[in-house]
Protein backbone atom coordinates (compact mmCIF):
# COMPACT_ATOMS: atom_id res chain seq x y z
CA UNK A 1 0.00 0.00 0.00
CA UNK A 2 3.03 2.17 0.56
CA UNK A 3 4.10 1.76 -3.23
CA UNK A 4 1.17 4.62 -3.85
CA UNK A 5 2.26 7.16 -1.44
CA UNK A 6 5.19 10.09 -3.06
CA UNK A 7 7.78 9.96 -0.23
CA UNK A 8 8.92 12.56 1.41
CA UNK A 9 12.95 14.23 1.09
CA UNK A 10 13.47 15.82 4.30
CA UNK A 11 11.80 17.46 6.82
CA UNK A 12 11.69 20.83 5.73
CA UNK A 13 9.35 19.05 2.58
CA UNK A 14 7.12 17.10 5.15
CA UNK A 15 6.92 20.82 6.96
CA UNK A 16 5.71 22.84 3.69
CA UNK A 17 3.31 19.94 3.06
CA UNK A 18 1.93 20.22 6.50
CA UNK A 19 1.24 23.86 6.46
CA UNK A 20 -0.13 24.15 3.00
CA UNK A 21 -2.65 21.31 4.35
CA UNK A 22 -3.68 23.38 6.85
CA UNK A 23 -4.19 26.48 4.85
CA UNK A 24 -6.41 24.36 2.44
CA UNK A 25 -8.19 21.74 4.66
CA UNK A 26 -10.79 25.16 5.23
CA UNK A 27 -11.79 23.72 1.72
CA UNK A 28 -11.44 20.17 1.96
CA UNK A 29 -14.36 18.35 2.44
CA UNK A 30 -13.04 15.22 2.30
CA UNK A 31 -9.63 13.29 0.91
CA UNK A 32 -11.01 12.84 -2.56
CA UNK A 33 -11.46 16.52 -2.63
CA UNK A 34 -7.89 16.52 -2.31
CA UNK A 35 -5.26 16.86 -5.63
CA UNK A 36 -2.04 16.71 -4.34
CA UNK A 37 0.19 14.03 -4.28
CA UNK A 38 -0.47 11.13 -1.91
CA UNK A 39 1.55 10.86 0.73
CA UNK A 40 2.36 8.21 4.09
CA UNK A 41 0.69 10.13 6.45
CA UNK A 42 -1.82 12.65 7.21
CA UNK A 43 -2.46 16.04 8.77
CA UNK A 44 -3.07 14.71 11.84
CA UNK A 45 0.16 12.49 12.35
CA UNK A 46 1.94 15.27 12.11
CA UNK A 47 -0.04 17.45 14.58
CA UNK A 48 0.23 14.23 16.91
CA UNK A 49 3.83 14.63 16.79
CA UNK A 50 4.13 17.79 16.98
CA UNK A 51 1.79 17.29 20.70
CA UNK A 52 4.25 14.78 21.47
CA UNK A 53 7.55 16.60 20.30
CA UNK A 54 6.10 19.66 23.01
CA UNK A 55 5.00 17.20 26.23
CA UNK A 56 9.11 16.31 25.76
CA UNK A 57 10.11 19.77 25.43
CA UNK A 58 11.90 18.85 22.13
CA UNK A 59 10.33 22.08 20.60
CA UNK A 60 9.05 24.98 22.09
CA UNK A 61 6.43 27.71 21.36
CA UNK A 62 8.97 29.71 20.14
CA UNK A 63 10.28 26.98 17.47
CA UNK A 64 6.84 26.60 16.15
CA UNK A 65 5.93 30.09 15.88
CA UNK A 66 9.08 30.54 13.80
CA UNK A 67 8.15 27.57 11.40
CA UNK A 68 4.56 27.59 10.94
CA UNK A 69 5.88 31.76 10.20
CA UNK A 70 8.35 30.31 7.60
CA UNK A 71 6.10 27.46 6.46
CA UNK A 72 3.05 29.83 5.27
CA UNK A 73 5.70 31.38 3.15
CA UNK A 74 6.95 28.05 1.37
CA UNK A 75 10.27 29.02 2.24
CA UNK A 76 13.38 28.09 4.87
CA UNK A 77 14.64 31.77 6.49
CA UNK A 78 18.65 30.80 5.82
CA UNK A 79 17.44 31.59 1.80
CA UNK A 80 16.06 35.23 2.71
CA UNK A 81 18.40 37.76 3.94
CA UNK A 82 15.84 39.27 5.81
CA UNK A 83 15.57 36.44 8.43
CA UNK A 84 17.22 37.60 11.74
CA UNK A 85 19.67 35.12 12.97
CA UNK A 86 17.41 33.45 15.44
CA UNK A 87 15.02 32.59 13.42
CA UNK A 88 17.66 30.58 11.12
CA UNK A 89 18.63 28.79 14.63
CA UNK A 90 14.83 28.60 15.82
CA UNK A 91 14.21 27.00 12.55
CA UNK A 92 17.25 24.99 12.18
CA UNK A 93 16.50 23.72 15.81
CA UNK A 94 12.88 22.64 15.46
CA UNK A 95 13.55 21.03 12.20
CA UNK A 96 16.40 18.67 13.01
CA UNK A 97 14.21 17.73 16.23
CA UNK A 98 11.17 16.81 13.95
CA UNK A 99 13.42 15.30 11.52
CA UNK A 100 14.24 12.79 14.46
CA UNK A 101 10.62 11.91 15.24
CA UNK A 102 9.50 11.51 11.44
CA UNK A 103 12.31 8.98 10.99
CA UNK A 104 11.13 7.00 14.27
CA UNK A 105 7.66 7.43 13.03
CA UNK A 106 8.95 6.08 9.68
CA UNK A 107 7.25 9.21 7.84
CA UNK A 108 10.74 9.79 6.31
Amino acid sequence: MKDNFEPFENAEEVWFWFCTSLQARGGLRSKTDYCGKPRCCEITDIYRILKIMKQHRHISNRHLRIMVEWGEKQESPWYDRRAKRSEVRLWEEGIKNFEVYLRYYKIL
